[in-house]
C-alpha cells in the first residue's frame, strides 16, 4: 500500500489510479555480461539549458538509469481553457530519431505512441510536478521503461510502462521541449575500461617507465 492509498483511506479521498498495465513489473535481473565492476556511478544535474540546447550525458544505456524532470506547472494552457500544457522530453536523439515521453495536452502520460488512458486532473498539477523515467535492461537486448508523474509531495499521480524499446534506442542526446524547468537530473552508471586512469583500480599516481637493461 502506497502513501496515496493510505491518505485516501484516512481522508476519504478518491481512489488511487491503477497503472494501465495490470501485470506486475518484470523481474529485473542484471544480465551476466553486465555483472562487472567496470562501471562507475554517474550523476549530473542541470538547472538551465546548455548552450547547444541538447543535453549530452555520458552514462551507459546498457545499465539501468533514471531521468527526473522537475518543473512548475501553469494553471492552464495559453488560449485553451481546458487544455493542459504539454510537457515532454526527447531521448536518444540520433539520426533524426528520438523517443518522446511526457504528459500531453489531454492530460495523459505517453511514451511515443503508448498512452495512459487515464487523464490526470489539472488541479493536481498546479503545485508543480516531476516526470520520472526509469529504464532497466532486461538482458535480451530489450529494456523495461517506467514513466511516472509525481506531485511536489512525492505522491504518484499516474504510471505508464513499456517494454518495446531496445537498450540501444535510448543512446543519444536528450532535449527538453520547454526550457522553463527547475532541474533535470540523471542517475546511472558509466562504463570504464582498464586503460581509464580514473577507474578505482588506479588509486595512486602512475610511476614513470622503468627501463631494464640486460
Amino acid at each position: 500500500m502506497d502513501r496515496r492509498e493510505i491518505f485516501n483511506i484516512l481522508f476519504n479521498g478518491s481512489m488511487v489510479n491503477v497503472p494501465i498495465v495490470p501485470e506486475p513489473d518484470p523481474v529485473l535481473e542484471t544480465p551476466a555480461y553486465l555483472r562487472t565492476d567496470q562501471a562507475i556511478p554517474f550523476f549530473k544535474e542541470w538547472t538551465a539549458l546548455p548552450a547547444e540546447d541538447n543535453f549530452s550525458p555520458e552514462f551507459s544505456v546498457e545499465y539501468a538509469f533514471t531521468i527526473m524532470l522537475d518543473l512548475n506547472y501553469p494553471a492552464k494552457a495559453p488560449n485553451q481553457e481546458n487544455a493542459i500544457v504539454c510537457k515532454q522530453f526527447m531521448l536518444g536523439i540520433k539520426n533524426g530519431h528520438s523517443i518522446q515521453a511526457g504528459i500531453n495536452e489531454q492530460g495523459y502520460l505517453f511514451i511515443d505512441k503508448v498512452v495512459d488512458l487515464r487523464a490526470i486532473e489539472k488541479d493536481k498539477l498546479l503545485t508543480g510536478i516531476q516526470l520520472v523515467l526509469a529504464v532497466n535492461p532486461l538482458g535480451t537486448g530489450m529494456s523495461f521503461a517506467k514513466l511516472k508523474i509525481m506531485d511536489r509531495a512525492g505522491l504518484t499521480l499516474s504510471t505508464l510502462k513499456s517494454m518495446q524499446y531496445a537498450t540501444t534506442d535510448w543512446a543519444g542526446d536528450i532535449k527538453i521541449t520547454d526550457p522553463d524547468f527547475n532541474f533535470l537530473r540523471i542517475e546511472g552508471l558509466k562504463a570504464v575500461h582498464h586503460t581509464d586512469t580514473s577507474y578505482p583500480q588506479y588509486p595512486y599516481k602512475r610511476q614513470d617507465t622503468i627501463e631494464i637493461i640486460i
